[in-house]
Order: C-alpha cells, then sequence, then structure tokens
C-alpha cells in the first residue's frame, strides 16, 4: 500500500538542515506531527513525533542523516495509516 509523500518543510542554515518539519492533518479528525531538529554537539538528528496513540513518542529517536529520519517518520506514518484502513475497513465491511 502507498500512501502520498509527505510534505517537509527545513530549514536550512551552513548547507545543514537544522530543523525540518511535516504536519498531517485528515479530515480534522486525526493530526501527525513530524519535527526533526539537528544536535550539532553530536552531529545527529532527532525525530520527534507527536499525535494519538502509537504516533506520540515520548523520547526523540536519533538518526545519523536527516534523510534517514525522514524514511522512518515515512515508516510510523504507514504504520498508522494502514492501522487506521483496517479498522475503516473493519466497519464498512460490518
Amino acid at each position: 500500500m502507498q500512501f502520498k509523500d509527505l510534505e517537509w518543510k527545513d530549514i536550512i542554515s551552513d548547507s545543514v538542515v537544522v530543523c525540518s518539519h511535516c504536519e498531517i492533518n485528515l479530515c480534522g479528525w486525526i493530526k501527525i506531527e513530524f519535527r526533526i531538529n539537528h544536535e550539532a554537539e553530536e552531529n545527529k538528528h532527532y525525530l520527534y513525533s507527536f499525535g494519538k496513540g502509537s504516533i506520540r513518542r515520548l523520547k526523540p529517536e536519533k538518526y545519523d542523516s536527516v534523510e534517514s529520519a525522514k524514511n522512518a517518520a515515512y515508516r510510523i506514518y504507514s504504520n498508522e495509516m494502514s492501522r487506521i484502513k483496517k479498522a475503516v475497513d473493519c466497519l464498512v465491511a460490518t
């Protein structure tokens, strides 16, 4: 199953993505938000996930590049969308 591409808003300083943000709002019912912040001292990117249920992460996840953090965000998004699709399919079938 393929879902839409996430639209990221990047803030770049000295040719490094220091912050990236993506927000998804589905029909006004479900809101998912991802933020990626660059930590210069460790040269790592931290992925923060906000939303309901399994989307919300209490601790950020560390990644070596902004691309790998964005890929992880897409996996989280895809898993959540698959879960929602299963729930809707179940409601429609009954």
